[in-house]
């Protein structure tokens, strides 16, 4: 289980430093040429199309960040290969309808951040999302079905 939150964790962290960052592209991490040959088979058979792909490897785990179709996205793969997940930032109105119905029943009077943060992992698709009114800013999990939790709460 810690294993799954650190690959969570990570995943979020760069996708999320990551998105902030200077676009243009920064080598980083294990040159291509340092990426086990199961990783970079693995890559190119996922994502043939990516461009300006950079590499990082963090507690064994490798992430690549790229561009798939001008959409910036990050995934990570384990040692040998395999697709532990991806991330990629998308607007609300991307979001499924379910979601978008869930946020409007249950944070009226709140403003949706249109940065949303879509997740998957392990087949689940999570979306994270910022809402805020006058005195609050929530950051909530929520998943496909509509269901939500919330990650974190501040005042502001």
């Amino acid at each position: 289980m810690k294993k799954i939150k650190t690959v969570l964790t990570a995943i979020v962290m760069l996708f999320s430093i990551s998105s902030f960052a200077h676009r243009a592209p920064v080598a980083k991490g294990p040159e291509p040429e340092k990426v086990s040959a199961a990783v970079k088979a693995a890559f190119e058979n996922d994502f043939s199309k990516a461009t300006v792909v950079t590499w990082e490897k963090t507690d064994g785990f490798y992430f690549a960040s790229f561009l798939l179709n001008t959409v910036k996205v990050d995934a990570a793969y384990t040692e040998t290969g395999e697709l532990l997940g991806t991330c990629r930032r998308i607007s609300a109105d991307q979001m499924p309808l379910s979601i978008s119905v869930a946020l409007a029943d249950n944070y009226a009077g709140y403003e949706i951040d249109d940065s949303v943060v879509e997740l998957n992992y392990e087949s689940v698709t999570r979306y994270y999302v910022t809402v805020s009114n006058k005195t609050h800013t929530l950051k909530l999990k929520c998943y496909s079905n509509g269901s939500m939790e919330i990650e974190s709460k501040t005042k502001k």
